[in-house]
């Protein structure tokens, strides 16, 4: 399964968020906030083989249409090589189908 992600610089903080499952987490700088999402993914699909009965309505939970246009912008501006797109980041993480 790969997950659409995404961090970006916020306020003095780096933000990472999972678009797929609607998480995200901060940390003082990228790799930081990165490294927390991807715990937060592996503990939501723990929560999710735990309680099968759920699995369908915890794998469809997408993040609201400003996150995904916030995605899709810094998508854009890291193809035309803006000067602040070392700000943010898109990626995907690879997970185990639940």
């Amino acid at each position: 399964m790969r997950l659409r992600c995404m961090a970006y610089r916020q306020d003095g903080m780096y933000v990472a968020a999972c678009l797929d499952f609607s998480l995200a987490a901060q940390g003082d700088n990228i790799e930081e906030a990165i490294n927390k999402l991807e715990a937060q993914i592996e503990d939501y699909l723990e929560e999710v083989r735990a309680e099968p009965q759920y699995a369908k309505q915890m794998l469809s939970r997408k993040a609201p249409l400003s996150m995904w246009f916030k995605y899709w912008r810094i998508a854009f501006r890291i193809f035309m090589n803006k000067k602040d797109s070392g700000m943010a980041k898109v990626f995907n993480e690879q997970c185990e189908p639940a």
